[in-house]
């Protein structure tokens, strides 16, 4: 089965380890093809396998979900990887600390949960319309 560029929906990794709020994710960002991952490692394989120029990051992943460190090192891994992607950091409301340490480190944006599903929707589309003319100066 092939399809052509304009016709393929655009790849979105999301990471995040609550099956509740990935589903919740999913289903606000039906317009992309959203890629699923709960840990460093399946969000490693979703990012090899799939390239995905936009990716949403919650800081606490699994083994230590109330600590920021896994996915702090998640997202060095992914900007070793893969330079050019745009990682959306998601954190909890007390953690902005960390989430601007991120920015630091090469994130493009951050997004306090609770977040409106509206705010990371437009953060998103921006990361896709900033790497989409990144590319085409390229």
């Amino acid at each position: 089965m092939s399809s052509s560029v304009s016709d393929a929906r655009r790849p979105l990794l999301i990471v995040d380890d609550d099956p509740a709020l990935r589903k919740q994710m999913q289903w606000a960002f039906d317009g992309y093809e959203v890629l699923l991952a709960d840990d460093h490692d399946s969000a490693l394989a979703q990012l090899r396998r799939y390239e995905p120029a936009v990716i949403t990051l919650d800081l606490g992943l699994p083994p230590h979900p109330d600590e920021p460190t896994e996915g702090l090192r998640l997202l060095q891994d992914i900007l070793a990887l893969a330079p050019d992607a745009k990682v959306i950091v998601t954190t909890g409301q007390h953690d902005r600390s960390n989430a601007l340490k991120c920015v630091a480190l090469g994130a493009y944006d951050f997004c306090e949960k609770p977040f409106q599903p509206e705010v990371l929707t437009l953060a998103v589309a921006r990361a896709f319309r900033l790497r989409t003319v990144k590319v085409a100066r390229a």
